[in-house]
């Protein structure tokens, strides 16, 4: 990925190893990748690792971003003001307005 933005999501040192990763590519493109070695590996694929990914494009990061928010939300009757926060605390821009 050119130009990623990169954090690691969860990591297993051992013999058995696993490393998941977020990025963000330059374009917008978002990736989820796996990276694994150790005994398993070798054996199963005949090589010293293994890696494996999703990739979401820009065009579909508005459905993403809505799949998410409904089951990180759905039965919250705090959901907007929860929302707010959720963008304030990681510096997402974003609009509040009520009315009247």
């Amino acid at each position: 990925m050119e130009h990623a933005t990169s954090v690691q999501l969860a990591k297993q040192d051992g013999a058995e190893f696993r490393s998941v990763r977020l990025n963000i590519g330059g374009d917008g493109t978002i990736r989820m990748d796996t990276h694994d070695m150790g005994p398993n590996v070798e054996r199963v694929w005949d090589h010293e690792d293994y890696e494996f990914f999703v990739e979401v494009s820009p065009l579909a990061l508005g459905r993403l971003a809505f799949e998410l928010l409904r089951d990180k939300f759905a039965g919250n009757l705090k959901a907007v003001s929860d929302f707010r926060n959720f963008c304030e605390e990681r510096g997402i821009a974003h609009e509040f307005q009520s009315w009247p």
